[in-house]
């Protein structure tokens, strides 16, 4: 067959150190490295050029820079004719509000979560009219593409529970794990941390993003609570958005403030990959206190790296750490405080989850994953 496989994700600001991209760059470099029956043309975006191994063509796709959340009109109107000038059999969607209006090939998507559905409220109240809309038509064409991809059970369920579809149309594609990422030598780690942050141990960790769904003012409360329980080390929050004067971030500050705790929570923002690892080996904890995750890359990483977890019991989040996490409700400061006042005073329990973290986040392969994804291209797919 003839797929075409977007990749514009990998590049985009708002997706490109997200999940979205990192599943999109990852599953895109396997599958490339594996295949053996299919030609890939991968779409992307103009003035980026591609590194993948492998064979493939690649085409740039005309966007709107400015407002880019109207994109998704472009790719309705303008993708279709694309798909047919290169004789796609396939079209494999990773955006959802990337579905062509109509299609000469088949076409599939990447569904992660549906984060603006469920949390509809929220949505409406930040998101603009336009995009509202484009999310909504997103939502009526998914029960018309051919077959959706997602990245948890947890995610198929809401997929087919919500937008009444097929559980037959949904497959569930786990991600696999950075096999860059790996424990760091204590000393090593806190060396460069101090040296090239200002941070030293011990401190409890958070990366991700800086949204309402994050409950990150719940993390500094029960931070607070934890402080008074005698825990005498900082509590650092990595993220691109943290430096960035915004709504959330504004408001989180401000409860860092109010709290008195401007000293001990450290706000390092975007920390590039090659030195995730140093945090996640040096940490006392990894705390995930996300109210809902599609995946939930950062608590895989965090295994791989030894740290150990404690994270909300919802959503997709116990798929990925399994029996390796301590479990908390996300929306219960006390339940937060709790678990870590538990955890963290028994030395043996921690190395538990460290020995478990690592077991689990074995099971996360990418390789996998591809031949899983061509397997469903071979059983399903046209031509």
């Amino acid at each position: 067959m003839r797929i075409g496989f977007d990749v514009r994700p990998v590049f985009r600001k708002n997706s490109r150190r997200r999940g979205i991209g990192k599943q999109t760059g990852q599953l895109i470099r396997y599958l490339l490295e594996i295949n053996q029956d299919h030609s890939f043309v991968l779409y992307t975006l103009r003035d980026e050029s591609l590194s993948f191994p492998g064979t493939y063509e690649s085409r740039s796709i005309f966007q709107l820079n400015r407002p880019q959340r109207l994109n998704w009109l472009v790719d309705a109107c303008f993708l279709p004719g694309q798909i047919w000038r290169d004789n796609i059999d396939l079209f494999h969607a990773t955006d959802l509000t990337s579905i062509p209006n109509r299609s000469t090939a088949q076409v599939w998507i990447t569904v992660h979560d549906l984060i603006p559905l469920v949390f509809w409220e929220k949505t409406i109240a930040t998101v603009p009219w336009d995009y509202r809309h484009a999310l909504q038509r997103a939502w009526r064409q998914l029960s018309r593409v051919d077959q959706i991809v997602t990245v948890s059970n947890h995610s198929k369920k809401d997929i087919c529970e919500r937008l009444n579809i097929s559980p037959s149309k949904v497959h569930v594609l786990y991600s696999g794990r950075n096999e860059q990422f790996g424990p760091v030598d204590l000393q090593v780690a806190t060396d460069r941390l101090r040296r090239d942050y200002g941070i030293s141990p011990p401190f409890l960790f958070y990366v991700g993003g800086s949204d309402f769904r994050k409950n990150l003012e719940r993390l500094v409360e029960a931070y607070y609570r934890i402080r008074k329980l005698g825990f005498e080390g900082k509590l650092v929050m990595a993220g691109e958005t943290f430096r960035w004067n915004i709504f959330e971030t504004v408001s989180l500050r401000k409860k860092i403030a109010k709290l008195g705790l401007t000293d001990w929570v450290e706000l390092p923002g975007y920390v590039p990959e090659d030195d995730l690892p140093l945090f996640y080996s040096a940490c006392e904890m990894f705390i995930f206190p996300s109210l809902y995750e599609g995946f939930g890359f950062p608590v895989l990483e965090a295994m791989q790296c030894g740290a150990p977890v404690l994270a909300g019991r919802v959503s997709s989040i116990p798929e990925v750490a399994g029996e390796a996490a301590a479990y908390f409700e996300p929306r219960q400061v006390e339940d937060i405080v709790s678990v870590f006042d538990r955890v963290y005073g028994d030395p043996e329990k921690l190395k538990e989850m460290r020995q478990k973290g690592f077991e689990q986040a074995r099971r996360f392969d990418w390789r996998q994953t591809s031949r899983k994804l061509l397997q469903l291209y071979r059983e399903y797919g046209a031509g």
